[in-house]
């Protein structure tokens, strides 16, 4: 039953800070995300989950998680919950290349 309650509490809105934006080689384009606000589940966070990016000028674009970063371990629930960061790629196009790249200090927030 604790787990079932812990699970719902996660859902809903949650807000993410980019705090590092860089392109990947032969992967895509790699955010990492700083959790300000909320307690989202990985769920929410997985492979072909959308996010939608705000700029500081309100301007926005959704992106497609294509996957998660391991060069800081594996991306667990857990070490979430601890660190309150995740990386996450996304691809070199969703990302913004031959456009506004998005960079520091944008924010991630649920995907519509």
């Amino acid at each position: 039953m604790a787990d079932t309650k812990n699970a719902t509490a996660r859902r809903g809105a949650f807000r993410f800070r980019v705090s590092d934006s860089l392109a990947v080689p032969l992967r895509g384009h790699l955010l990492r995300l700083k959790l300000v606000d909320g307690s989202p589940s990985m769920k929410e966070l997985s492979p072909g989950r959308t996010l939608t990016i705000v700029s500081p000028a309100a301007d926005e674009r959704t992106v497609t998680i294509i996957g998660h970063s391991a060069t800081g371990g594996r991306a667990t629930q857990s070490r979430l919950d601890t660190t309150r960061e995740l990386d996450v790629v996304i691809s070199g196009e969703d990302a913004g290349e031959g456009r506004a790249l998005i960079g520091i200090g944008w924010f991630a927030v649920p995907g519509h």
